[in-house]
This record gives C-alpha cells, structure tokens and sequence, in this order.
C-alpha cells in the first residue's frame, strides 16, 4: 500500500536534495518525491512511500530528526 507524506522545509532546493540523499542512504524505498513552492516562497516535499517495503513511522522518525524538516503531515 502506497501512503503519501509531506513535509515543510527550511532552505529550499538544498534541503529537498539534503532529505532527499538522506533517504536513499537509509535506503527507504519511495515510489516517488517532488518538491513544491507555494506563492509565499515555503518549500515542501511530497513523498509516496510503499508501506510495504518501508514503516510510515520509519521515514517520519528518519525526517524529524533532520534540521531542513519543519513539518510532517501523513496525507
């Protein structure tokens, strides 16, 4: 089952690239990731995560731990 996440960030381009590198040496497996920009300037990223390779509370433990990550909603 495929679940979706997003999460705010703090630096734009460089913290989705700095989250998402993170995520690949942890070897997390994500199904697919995008970054966006709302008019206002925030940065977030969207995750589709295969639950059934990888926790949901896996990758949000994994997240919140990072600086360049605000917020993390479960869609």
């Amino acid at each position: 089952m495929d679940r979706s996440l997003y999460a705010s960030l703090n630096q734009g381009i460089d913290s989705f690239l700095r989250v998402a590198m993170t995520l690949r040496r942890k070897e997390i497996a994500v199904k697919a990731i995008s970054m966006t920009t709302d008019k206002y300037d925030n940065t977030g990223m969207k995750l589709i995560i295969n639950e059934e390779v990888t926790s949901i509370q896996e990758v949000i433990n994994y997240m919140n731990k990072l600086y360049d990550v605000r917020d993390i909603t479960i869609q």
